[in-house]
């Protein structure tokens, strides 16, 4: 797991952004926060849920160097899969944040091609400025 300066700042912009969405965070890799459980075989940095439908979000923070890990490919084929049944039945993909320093947040989806991981909708890539 990241213990980096870097990863700290990218996870508390990543919890930010989805307490202004609305959001409630449940779950962080952050001081005052419960460690988020694995996701087949990883645990996200963040997951947040909708009060509104229940819908949860995963959260996954990298640095550019980590961007080509096999981790990193690990994760994103797990976090980007996952669907969720609404209450109606119908599944639904449960949305995928990416944060990262803004500098490397192109190479986001170069990776995902890289790693041969299908991008979907669902994945949402931010970029931050330090």
């Amino acid at each position: 797991m990241q213990t980096s300066k870097e990863h700290d700042f990218l996870v508390k912009r990543l919890i930010d952004q989805f307490l202004k969405k609305g959001l409630k965070v449940s779950l962080a890799n952050y001081p005052n926060y419960g460690k988020p459980m694995k996701i087949k075989r990883h645990s996200p940095d963040v997951l947040a849920i909708d009060k509104k439908n229940g819908l949860v979000y995963i959260g996954l923070t990298k640095t550019c160097d980590e961007l080509s890990d096999q981790i990193t490919k690990e994760q994103f084929t797990d976090f980007s899969r996952r669907l969720s049944k609404t209450q109606t039945s119908e599944k639904i993909r449960i949305p995928f944040y990416i944060c990262v320093p803004e500098n490397c947040k192109s190479r986001v989806k170069e990776s995902f091609e890289e790693f041969g991981i299908p991008w979907k909708e669902s994945i949402v890539v931010i970029g931050l400025q330090k």
